[in-house]
């Protein structure tokens, strides 16, 4: 979440416009004319038994992240199994360019190799065992959240590219986001998009809709001049539930869930499982669930790896590869689709099921699957599945915002710096949910157990505990054990996983995030990026590497004459494209390759 609206945050640089540079894609596709006819009038009547669609969109989790080791399905089967929750990763769109390398699909971090098993998501596997599950289903566009929640429900993104804490059209006047036009170009435009839209089309139609959203950047509607206002937006999820049960639903509905319920890092997978279970079964017990298809999908990688690179349609999608379950008595049991789908899928089934015609943007698009190969409308509907909710603790939470930034750790983190040399001071954090001091309240390094420190209250509820100290060279791993007030104790991860980090270094890094001047130039116009390398042996590095978008570049020395108290590295660059980029520094001093990731998060 959060972005680049009037901030600019650390380990980025904006480009002002005065020449606009399209990025390069791979095997890209056309798109056709931005109008197409219908071949059918729209007649607002179901086409199938399908008369009431819900599209639950969760957070930031690839295909291979959570389904990769599913039987059948197209996934990698051998990354390190991951701790529930995990940290909050930088999932931007220039980040994940970078990542993706031009289709190669070989630049994720290290930290984002993980995924979680069975064990660790029963309900959505159950889901998938049970019903639909995807396996070619990628975002629509190649960044994070609020882009791809708008093409949801328009096959297109508008042109907004970020994702930040705006209002849409209710954004005060000149509020500009770093935003791209299909064809890749950037440019910085205001929140608001008069565009071919399916609510509209259902309103037209005389079709009932209702898009349930507490975020804003969640929140395609607001995006929307035809729909900005409409009574249809209901800012409190849970009323969903509530007008099932009230035999009050709408027959499409888009639900996105509360942030804590989202399965967005750093929340737990069980909250957001509980969340959905929860929506399932009311439709499910209702008499709607006759007339029901239930797609439930996540809304970008999350910072994730994934290994299929993604189709190109056009200079903005697509992007990783994302779960989508689809669940409905007419959905093939067990059927894993290798169909190329994506969000505008969802407008395409819609425009299929209800007889509508096309938006004429990526709903168009031959290649782009209507999702109806999931259904068998011949067979014996199925009966419903209702799960049990999961049980799992909130009293120990991963740090978020500024609760972290006031305890000197970082944005939505349980640990800073992720990678250090020997002298760096590593410093643990944890917010404890439970009332007075608990009476373990240990960090767990490498399996040895530390007491932390009460640092004090902390926004949202909760103390902040936190644990600083040296380490050796190599690779740790850490977790949390605290009292649960009951007479026994709460692990962070909940699944027993230990989270990964920190990589220590005989050497480190300075200004890994911070050593850009200026950070707003104009298009042309030099930025220099700057880092200090320290070595306690004294010992030169043998690589001096940024790398920007996924360019390599090599720094030159430019100051210091002891590499025990630092030597300064730089380099200019004057080639960059309007818009937001994303760096890294690569430094080794022949022991292996530090790589300092963008500490920046969206």
């Amino acid at each position: 979440m959060g972005g680049y609206m009037r901030t600019i945050k650390r380990g980025f640089i904006i480009v002002a416009l005065l020449a606009i540079v399209g990025l390069g894609v791979w095997h890209q596709i056309s798109l056709p004319p931005s109008h197409v006819s219908a071949s059918i009038y729209r007649k607002g009547t179901a086409t199938t038994a399908i008369n009431h669609a819900v599209f639950i969109m969760m957070e930031n989790h690839t295909f291979d992240n959570m389904f990769g080791r599913f039987p059948g399905a197209n996934g990698v089967t051998n990354m390190p199994r991951a701790g529930d929750p995990t940290e909050d990763y930088n999932h931007d769109g220039p980040s994940l360019f970078a990542a993706m390398d031009g289709g190669k699909m070989d630049e994720f971090p290290d930290r984002g190799h993980i995924q979680y098993t069975q064990s660790d998501i029963p309900n959505y596997w159950s889901y998938a065992q049970q019903f639909g599950l995807s396996d070619n289903f990628f975002t629509s566009m190649a960044t994070n959240s609020a882009a791809n929640h708008i093409a949801m429900v328009a096959a297109q993104n508008g042109g907004i590219f970020a994702s930040t804490p705006e209002n849409g059209c209710n954004s005060v006047q000149n509020d500009l986001m770093d935003s791209k036009v299909a064809s890749g170009k950037a440019f910085w435009g205001y929140p608001c998009y008069s565009i071919n839209n399916l609510p509209h089309e259902l309103d037209t139609a005389g079709i009932s809709w209702k898009y349930y959203s507490e975020e804003n950047i969640w929140n395609a509607p607001i995006l929307l001049q035809s729909d900005y206002k409409s009574p249809n937006i209901i800012k409190n999820p849970n009323q969903f539930a509530q007008d099932v049960t009230a035999g009050n639903m709408a027959s499409v509905s888009w639900v996105t869930p509360p942030p804590d319920t989202s399965d967005h890092p750093p929340t737990s997978l069980e909250a957001g499982q509980n969340f959905v279970t929860n929506v399932v079964n009311t439709i499910m017990n209702s008499s709607y669930w006759k007339s029901t298809a239930i797609f439930v999908t996540w809304d970008d990688w999350g910072g994730f790896y994934d290994h299929v690179s993604p189709p190109q349609v056009d200079g903005v999608g697509l992007g990783p590869r994302v779960p989508l379950l689809v669940i409905s008595p007419y959905a093939k049991q067990g059927h894993i689709s290798h169909q190329q789908g994506e969000f505008s899928s969802f407008v395409k089934f819609i425009e299929e099921d209800f007889n509508l015609p096309s938006l004429g943007y990526r709903d168009a698009l031959s290649g782009t699957s209507d999702l109806m190969d999931f259904f068998d409308f011949t067979q014996t509907p199925q009966p419903p599945l209702i799960l049990n909710q999961l049980s799992y603790s909130s009293l120990l939470q991963i740090p978020k915002g500024q609760a972290v930034q006031s305890g000197g750790a970082g944005l939505h983190k349980s640990l800073n710096p992720f990678v250090g040399g020997k002298t760096q001071t590593f410093s643990y954090s944890i917010v404890y949910m439970g009332s007075g001091t608990p009476a373990v309240h240990n960090a767990i390094i490498d399996g040895a157990a530390f007491p932390m420190n009460a640092i004090g209250p902390v926004s949202g509820g909760g103390t902040l505990y936190q644990y600083k100290t040296k380490l050796a060279l190599g690779s740790h791993t850490y977790s949390y054990t605290f009292s649960d007030g009951q007479g026994g104790t709460v692990n962070l991860p909940d699944n027993g996983v230990p989270l990964y980090g920190p990589q220590v270094y005989p050497f480190n890094v300075g200004n890994a995030s911070a050593g850009v001047v200026p950070n707003v130039a104009l298009a042309g116009k030099p930025i220099t990026f700057t880092a200090t390398f320290t070595s306690p042996k004294n010992i030169a590095p043998t690589r001096t590497e940024i790398d920007i978008d996924g360019v390599p570049y090599t720094m030159q020395r430019i100051g210091g004459t002891s590499y025990k108290t630092g030597v300064t590295y730089s380099v200019s660059i004057s080639t960059l494209f309007v818009g937001v980029h994303y760096h890294r520094y690569i430094f080794d001093d022949g022991s292996g390759p530090a790589t300092y990731e963008s500490t920046s998060s969206p």
